[in-house]
């Protein structure tokens, strides 16, 4: 594994746990609702990007996606 994967990997599972607590969802919960809507990709795809940032700002990011999707998470 690369060091930039690594780097996703670890954004990838904060997202998560930063979901959880603000959305008051389970793992479970969190992880079909990113499984769904390709948050995980989107992550990926947009590291470059969503690094430069807070992990709050992306996940804030991460919530107008949805809402752009029709999903209302909190």
């Amino acid at each position: 594994m690369s060091q930039e994967q690594i780097n996703i990997s670890h954004m990838q599972c904060w997202l998560i746990r930063l979901a959880q607590s603000k959305w008051n969802k389970t793992a479970e919960e969190i992880a079909t609702l990113f499984k769904q809507y390709e948050i995980l990709d989107y992550i990926a795809d947009c590291y470059d990007t969503l690094h430069l940032s807070s992990y709050q700002h992306a996940l804030t990011d991460l919530e107008l996606l949805l809402a752009q999707k029709g999903v209302v998470v909190c």
